[in-house]
């Protein structure tokens, strides 16, 4: 069970604070819910019922440094080849996404990356959706690691570059 107080990455929405666990009503029936404020966004509070086991599967406890650092140790460039399947690339993303495994989105962010690269190298098109699945995925990763290293998410890249370098 989380605290209030704790930070928590929420399915897509990123790193979030606890502010409370509160109980509510809604027509006679009492819950207790987790009230979360998605950082960056003081305008959006997420209720996760702490008894709905498949809601609070997606809050997953924010990575320290040392967990960043060892991810990114762990981090082996090329894993992930090309899926050249557009409906099976997308399944992929859209879980890869939802699932939230740091080290599955590096590897899917490099994907789409080096496929970008290429096409732009062809002068082709990158499709809308994989744009849309690697600015995702980026944000999500950035914002946590953004939050956690206490740098400014412009910094992140480098950063996850220099580490990876050094484990290389």
């Amino acid at each position: 069970m989380f605290s209030a107080g704790e930070h928590v990455v929420y399915g897509t929405h990123g790193v979030c604070e606890i502010s409370e666990v509160t109980t509510m009503s809604f027509c006679s029936d009492s819950r207790k819910y987790y009230v979360l404020f998605p950082i960056g966004d003081a305008k959006s509070k997420i209720f996760v019922p702490v008894d709905n086991e498949q809601l609070t599967s997606q809050m997953k406890k924010v990575l320290t440094k040392e967990e960043i650092d060892r991810l990114l140790d762990a981090v082996e460039p090329g894993a992930l080849d090309w899926i050249e399947s557009d409906s099976a690339r997308k399944e992929y993303c859209s879980a890869t996404i939802k699932g939230g495994d740091r080290l599955a989105l590096i590897n899917m962010i490099e994907m789409l990356y080096l496929h970008r690269e290429e096409m732009i190298g062809q002068k082709k098109h990158f499709h809308v959706t994989d744009e849309r699945f690697l600015r995702e995925a980026e944000k999500l990763l950035h914002d946590e690691f953004s939050f956690v290293l206490g740098i400014p998410n412009a910094d992140v890249v480098e950063y996850i570059g220099e580490r990876i370098k050094k484990s290389s």
